[in-house]
């Protein structure tokens, strides 16, 4: 019966193209809660940092990673670097990684806010010290550079409803 099922198509074929995991002991491992952000040419990276699963495995670890060469290296700029968090935002603004806020392992959500300077060679990190009222404590939110302003933007849900905080 060659017509009775005609809607059964036979699946396409592929070809695999490479079938490998490169192992490095620079790659980040398993991760939840964490951010991976882009920055520009001719960085060509993407410094990633947070936690392992769950937030008794939270880390303040930096990696990047090369879009060319696809291989990982873990990144440890100077300065004080933030506090191990999960959950935090962070936004690229040109050559520099903003951090805002986050989540620590004993549960404390976190308001401050660093820099990642991948300016020069020599990585460093920098605390911002805010003027004026910040966001406040917060953590699963997300931040962006809109022309010269961070802008942070956060949705709660309580008692089933929703509320939004945005803030430049």
């Amino acid at each position: 019966m060659a017509g009775s099922k005609p809607w059964l198509y036979p699946a396409p074929t592929y070809r695999t193209l490479e079938s490998y995991w490169d192992t490095d002991d620079d790659a980040p491992g398993p991760r939840c809660g964490h951010t991976l952000t882009a920055i520009a040419p001719p960085k060509r990276t993407a410094p990633a940092s947070s936690s392992s699963a769950g937030l008794a495995g939270v880390t303040n670890s930096v990696h990047s990673y090369d879009v060319l060469t696809r291989k990982w290296t873990r990144l440890r700029p100077a300065g004080e670097p933030p506090s191990v968090r999960a959950a935090h935002a962070a936004a690229a603004v040109g050559t520099m990684v903003v951090f805002q806020g986050g989540i620590g392992p004993a549960g404390h959500s976190t308001d401050d806010l660093y820099v990642l300077d991948l300016t020069n060679d020599k990585y460093k990190w920098h605390r911002v010290v805010v003027q004026g009222q910040g966001p406040g404590p917060r953590y699963g939110h997300v931040i962006d550079l809109v022309a010269q302003d961070i802008l942070s933007l956060s949705v709660e849900m309580m008692v089933g409803h929703f509320f939004f905080s945005l803030i430049f």
